[in-house]
């Protein structure tokens, strides 16, 4: 894969999972789709979103700095930089639709909230994990160049 298919996937994923994910937790808690409180999805934001924030923002800074450089091919594995952001979305996406399921009444289990915000945590610690030294690597800073 080259850096700038890497850095564009890696910068379309974050913007895409960040606004998505925040207008979940924001707009649908306490209903059908999202049957937690608010005090939990609040919860749920507060561990998400500066994540990935954070994560945007080292993307977007490199793209509004990015000059003409020779586009190499990357030596990070593609499954590297694909897999972990698809694997938490769809921890994400599962927790969610599960969570939701569950407020059916013609369902014996449910998904609490508490398990809900631990399958947010678990699903932002595997990004931020995997991407720690990734970033650095496809977003090099411009002391670097």
């Amino acid at each position: 894969m080259k850096l700038s298919k890497a850095r564009r996937w890696i910068g379309v994923y974050f913007l895409v999972i960040t606004a998505t994910t925040g207008l979940f937790l924001l707009l649908f808690s306490g209903s059908v789709l999202l049957p937690i409180s608010e005090e939990q999805a609040s919860s749920c934001f507060q561990v998400i979103i500066p994540v990935f924030v954070g994560q945007l923002a080292v993307i977007f800074q490199w793209i509004a700095k990015e000059d003409a450089q020779k586009d190499k091919k990357s030596s990070i594995p593609v499954w590297a930089i694909l897999l972990p952001p698809c694997l938490s979305a769809m921890i994400i996406v599962v927790a969610a639709v599960i969570l939701a399921i569950g407020n059916l009444e013609s369902i014996n289990w449910k998904l609490s909230p508490k398990s809900f915000q631990n399958a947010i945590t678990f699903a932002v610690s595997i990004v931020n994990a995997t991407t720690v030294l990734l970033m650095p690597r496809l977003f090099p800073s411009s002391e670097k160049n």
